[in-house]
């Protein structure tokens, strides 16, 4: 039933001026409301909510108009307040009902309840790890664990590839393949100023998986991040990690001279990174391959000679398109 709330005036200044101005005795009045005058009784002493059906049969009786400041109360107007005091006084009697591993054994079963049930786990607004394909290892994952050693990073939650978004969408586009067919996971895809494409993994599977297979999270430089040694046991692993690194972190480009007044236009290929031992890693790796590089020492690794070159693109060639097309354009000139 529900219940009418006085604001302006009291309920015992309403009622007691009813009484006044209809000249009846209490137990009239609460003949009148359909109520034991012991009910009535607690309503002049403001004890309980009169009822909204009290009021309007004292409304019709006596012709009265609903007074200012007058708030009809829902059904379940009393059931907040009674369980917040029920609350207060079992606290009183026997103390906090959760314990810090009671909490725990709670938590605990909710996550494995979601866990195999994520339908449930979505509607109920529960964010679960994400579910991955964990793949052995195979020229492909080596070949993304280069890409991510070259031009990526990892946190604690995310692996993110950062490329030019001008001359490598392409290659974007690729990665995101790449991780749809190891892990079964979509990437996205966002663009940044300054020419910037980032290419985005989440899930914290994926991340203990990759740091398992050797990569670190955080800052790659501070890291000291290197290759994998089960890439660098295998040739297949290690072309594959090559040309991830060469096709994120390196490039191959043209370089002109001039000797005795005559301009020598030459291709040559760099990589560059500032995690030193990642560096001497990928010069020993083109030495294993049999290319001959060079090393600076600092954080660049060269290769001048086109027929280096040439036995780069035939060993381990590369994924990504700007790469093809300069070795091409060169390839086909005239220019020795």
């Amino acid at each position: 039933m529900s219940r009418i709330k006085f604001v302006k005036i009291t309920q015992q200044n309403y009622l007691n001026n009813i009484k006044e101005k209809t000249n009846n005795d209490w137990p009239t009045l609460a003949k009148i409301c359909g109520v034991h005058s012991r009910t009535f009784f607690d309503w002049r002493r403001n004890r309980y909510q009169m009822s909204s059906d009290a009021l309007k049969r004292l409304q019709k009786e006596f012709k009265l108009t609903l007074p200012r400041g007058v708030e009809t109360l829902p059904d379940t107007w009393h059931i907040k307040r009674a369980s917040r005091l029920g609350g207060i006084k079992r606290n009183e009697l026997y103390g906090n009902p959760g314990t810090p591993e009671g909490r725990r054994k709670g938590g605990l079963a909710t996550c494995l309840k979601f866990k195999n049930n994520p339908t449930l786990a979505k509607k109920s607004g529960f964010i679960i790890r994400k579910q991955i394909f964990t793949p052995t290892k195979t020229p492909l994952l080596a070949e993304f664990i280069g890409i991510v050693l070259g031009d990526g990073g990892v946190t604690d939650y995310q692996v993110k590839i950062f490329t030019n978004s001008k001359t490598d969408l392409e290659h974007a586009y690729f990665i995101k393949k790449i991780v749809y067919n190891l892990f079964n996971l979509k990437a996205s895809i966002s663009f940044r100023i300054k020419n910037t494409v980032v290419v985005t993994c989440s899930g914290k599977n994926l991340v203990n998986f990759l740091v398992k297979c050797g990569l670190k999270k955080g800052n790659k430089v501070a890291q000291s991040v290197n290759v994998p040694p089960w890439i660098l046991k295998n040739n297949k692993f290690l072309k594959s990690c090559l040309r991830g690194l060469i096709d994120t972190d390196g490039g191959i480009y043209f370089h002109v001279h001039v000797t005795k007044g005559i301009k020598y236009r030459h291709i040559g290929l760099c990589f560059s990174n500032h995690s030193k031992p990642l560096l001497d890693s990928v010069y020993n790796m083109f030495l294993q391959l049999g290319i001959k590089a060079k090393n600076d020492g600092r954080c660049h690794i060269f290769i001048y000679d086109r027929k280096e070159l040439n036995k780069y693109m035939i060993l381990v060639g590369s994924h990504n398109k700007k790469h093809i097309k300069r070795f091409k354009s060169y390839k086909n000139s005239l220019v020795i």
